[in-house]
């Protein structure tokens, strides 16, 4: 898989070390993947991509994430740090394209995790910590 186009996105969305940190985390994921028996591909586009609306302001991410139709509860409104986990799955699916559930879940829960997390999910939540 080619990950340069979504390298060149997240280049212009994010400041230096957050990008730097992005990139380090995909690597990080591919390498959890490929021990844990994941798809390393898949690790690695949501490594490159877990945070890419980490930058974004938060007003920003809410108007995001209601153009999407995602309604936040009131939990979830009063965790703006939370926000961008949220918003970068809808922005992965709706802007990008990105239609592999694995994927959008590992985005979506890589700050908080869930119950019964898959293994991809897993492998981003460990990667990013």
């Amino acid at each position: 898989m080619n990950l340069e186009p979504y390298r060149k996105i997240i280049r212009k969305k994010l400041g230096d070390a957050r990008y730097e940190h992005s990139l380090c985390v995909a690597e990080a994921a591919a390498a959890l993947a490929r021990k844990y028996g994941a798809d390393p591909q898949k690790a690695e586009l949501a490594g490159t991509l877990h945070d890419i609306m980490k930058d974004t302001p938060g007003p920003e991410q809410l108007q995001l994430l209601e153009r999407f139709g995602i309604i936040l509860s009131n939990l979830e409104k009063s965790a703006p740090k939370l926000w961008h986990a949220m918003a970068g799955a809808a922005y992965l699916e709706k802007a990008l394209g990105i239609e592999d559930e694995e994927v959008l879940n590992a985005v979506r829960y890589h700050t908080t995790g869930r119950e019964k997390m898959s293994l991809l999910e897993k492998v981003l939540f460990i990667a990013d910590f």
